[in-house]
């Protein structure tokens, strides 16, 4: 079986749409979401629609979610982050229907799953939050600390892919779809080979034109929206 690990992508339909055609030319059997579906950017009801007609996807909450929630029922809050995000949590208030702010609130903070045999532990942030960053230069001994009792313990929130392995368990940050941070304009998931216990970095093209012009007619004030689009790019 294969499995596909997604993070943080950020409602950039462009890029969800490149990865999600690339999963099914590789016949993925199951597609692990674990959190920042929405913010920053601004197709966050094709987003939705993709993810939640597909099967094969189950979601974790990010702290992107959290965050859209409290916009919409915090007007001064709302402010601060429009100030810090920008207009992505304001383009969800337009366009995302009632059902659609329920399934975002309903998303658990954490989920372990089995699939062919493997346990999946599913969070946003570290074990028991949703804002923690381990990153990839994170010491040995932080790692182990967060590795759960499962196969596989999944993080997103940073934006930059890791993997460690330690005696039969290993944990995973696939990257980002919608925004990586490497290296910008290449979509980043982690494909999970369980017949061969391989992981692989997976990166996808996808058309950064259109979210940067997005970025300056939402956001013109907050130039790393675009300027992280062409971050690295030879």
């Amino acid at each position: 079986m294969k499995v596909a690990i997604l993070a943080d992508v950020h409602a950039n339909i462009f890029a969800l749409k490149a990865v999600m055609e690339e999963l099914d030319q590789k016949n993925v059997d199951t597609i692990l979401v674990v959190g920042d579906i929405i913010g920053y950017y601004y197709w966050p009801k094709e987003t939705l629609d993709l993810l939640r007609s597909d099967q094969r996807v189950t979601c974790v909450k990010g702290n992107h979610e959290i965050n859209l929630i409290t916009a919409i029922s915090d007007k001064k809050e709302s402010q601060r982050l429009l100030k810090k995000y920008g207009s992505g949590y304001e383009v969800c208030k337009q366009f995302l229907n009632i059902d659609d702010v329920n399934w975002i609130d309903c998303l658990p903070n954490f989920k372990i799953i089995e699939r062919g045999g493997d346990s999946f532990y599913l969070s946003h942030g570290d074990l028991k939050t949703l804002d923690t960053y381990i990153y990839p230069d994170a010491e040995p001994k932080i790692l182990r600390k967060n590795l759960s009792d499962c196969t596989y313990t999944i993080f997103g929130h940073t934006h930059y892919p890791l993997l460690y392995r330690h005696k039969n368990r290993m944990l995973i940050n696939p990257g980002s779809v919608g925004q990586p941070r490497d290296v910008g304009g290449k979509a980043c998931y982690a494909l999970v080979d369980q017949l061969t216990n391989e992981v692989q970095f997976c990166r996808v093209e996808f058309d950064i034109q259109k979210v940067i012009e997005a970025a300056m007619k939402y956001d013109p004030g907050l130039p790393y929206l675009q300027n992280v689009m062409k971050r690295n790019l030879i």
